[in-house]
């Protein structure tokens, strides 16, 4: 009876734990699959030896800053950050103090140096911290939508590059940007036409949406993609669907604009066709973000997989260029 007891309390305590990670929703495993739609599949093979003869991986954490964005992209030779979260806090109880947990996150990911710091648009909750990682971590390349701007961070982020001696990059859509180990960054948005219409109507004295003029970009390796898209909103979402269609296909998409109703449009999410979607948003923030709108656009399309920076800490996903795995800080 005692071996029949303890085999029981065994298979009750795997159940328990099985029962856990799926309610949590962390802990997730994805299959090679083809990142690039049907026809792609001689190219996602020939992306997958590529990946596997350079011998490296891919590491993604989409960090816990509080109401903001900051994800980390680590590769076999280059440390690239897109986007450094907020200055100050907006959330939780937590409104007006210092907010230094971008920092914290880096310590955790022994990260001492960026090769590439992208700033997806002059929002503070997207670059409040510019300056201050471009002076810390010495970063080399500053890469932006060259788009003009008086945000103050914005500014701050400039003059901390010119004084480091950082390469500045200007991207558009149609760019891509080597991320070293056979990892790349095709840029989408904004197009020339957008940048230069933006340019010109704030040297106008006009006011265009700032959130769609988001560098958005596909993160290959191998097989495996994962669409950025800082905080772009439907109307861009359209037009990349409209211009791009299948080539926007990810096995991940990290949600636009926190989750807000603004954003993942119908559209995109059928282009994208992902199998997971990060949300990154603070605890309890003033938007009410993610908006329940947009979670239920997620289980229309069918996508059960939806990691939250508010419920789940820092998210992190790994991949060999043909499988990815996602866990969760808490």
């Amino acid at each position: 009876m005692k071996r029949v007891s303890s085999r029981m309390s065994s298979f009750i305590c795997c159940l328990l734990l099985a029962c856990t990670l799926f309610l949590t929703g962390c802990g997730g495993q994805g299959t090679s699959g083809s990142a690039g739609g049907s026809g792609a599949g001689q190219e996602a093979k020939a992306a997958e030896a590529k990946a596997k003869a350079a011998g490296s991986s891919l590491t993604v954490k989409v960090l816990d800053v509080g109401q903001g964005d900051a994800i980390l992209i680590q590769t076999g030779s280059q440390t690239i950050l897109v986007d450094t979260g907020d200055d100050k806090y907006y959330e939780d109880g937590k409104k007006g103090k210092v907010n230094n947990q971008l920092f914290d996150e880096l310590k955790k990911a022994n990260v001492t140096a960026i090769d590439k710091l992208v700033l997806t648009h002059a929002h503070a909750d997207h670059i409040g911290k510019a300056a201050q990682v471009i002076e810390k971590y010495g970063v080399k390349e500053l890469v932006y939508n060259g788009i003009p701007s008086t945000n103050k961070y914005f500014v701050n982020a400039l003059k901390a590059a010119k004084a480091q001696g950082t390469k500045q990059v200007k991207v558009k859509a149609g760019d891509v940007l080597d991320f070293g180990s056979g990892v790349t960054y095709e840029v989408f948005s904004p197009t020339a036409q957008q940048i230069k219409d933006d340019t010109a109507a704030i040297k106008a004295g006009e006011k265009p949406d700032i959130n769609d003029q988001s560098v958005v970009g596909r993160l290959s390796f191998g097989s495996f993609a994962m669409l950025l898209t800082g905080d772009a909103e439907s109307p861009v979402e359209k037009q990349m669907a409209a211009s791009y269609g299948s080539k926007l296909q990810c096995q991940i998409l990290k949600a636009g604009h926190h989750g807000s109703k603004s954003s993942s449009s119908k559209e995109l999410l059928q282009a994208v066709k992902p199998e997971a979607v990060v949300i990154s948003a603070g605890a309890n923030n003033q938007y009410g973000h993610p908006h329940d709108v947009t979670l239920n656009k997620y289980k229309k399309q069918g996508i059960k997989q939806i990691y939250r920076t508010d419920q789940n800490g820092t998210v992190t996903i790994a991949s060999d260029g043909k499988g990815y795995s996602v866990s969760c800080g808490k």
